[in-house]
């Protein structure tokens, strides 16, 4: 496993501890997966670039629907980072984006919330806070994910 695979879970693990312990994570972690990233991704550095763009852009609409939706609900303008949405949410997922191609990004964004979803409902009992730690709870799902590449890589066929 190369050291920027390590460093990586490393700072999945980092955020996934800090936000479920203090509901926050501190800014450096996203930077240092963004950076490290850009160095585990074996293409052109200028694709690279278009890629982390195309992510960006699609969950920062994505983040402008959704505060459109509430802000109408409730007939007025509702700031997404006070009321559903926080800053180290949006911090990692752009972090996160030069990881993935605009499909696999969109299917990672919805798993990961699903997931969420899932593990809020599950630990209803542990957690004593109203709030969900969205980013804390997608590092880990991220973290799983690539250990399962990780371990359970299967030979591959080839004709030469």
């Amino acid at each position: 496993m190369k050291l920027a695979s390590i460093i990586l879970l490393l700072c999945l693990v980092l955020v996934f501890i800090q936000d479920w312990k203090f509901r926050k994570i501190h800014v450096v972690l996203p930077l240092v997966i963004f950076i490290v990233s850009f160095l585990l991704i074996p293409v052109k550095k200028q694709e690279l670039a278009e890629i982390a763009i195309y992510n960006s852009v699609f969950f920062l609409i994505t983040l402008g629907f959704l505060t459109l939706y509430m802000s109408l609900k409730s007939k007025q303008f509702l700031n997404p980072f006070l009321h559903y949405f926080g800053l180290g949410d949006l911090l990692f997922y752009i972090a996160v984006s030069p990881l993935f191609l605009l499909k696999n990004y969109v299917l990672f964004f919805i798993l990961s919330l699903v997931f969420a979803i899932l593990m809020q409902f599950g630990l209803k009992k542990i957690i004593k806070e109203n709030t969900v730690p969205l980013a804390g709870f997608t590092a880990l799902f991220l973290f799983v994910v690539l250990m399962k590449d990780y371990f359970l890589t299967f030979q591959k066929l080839t004709l030469f």
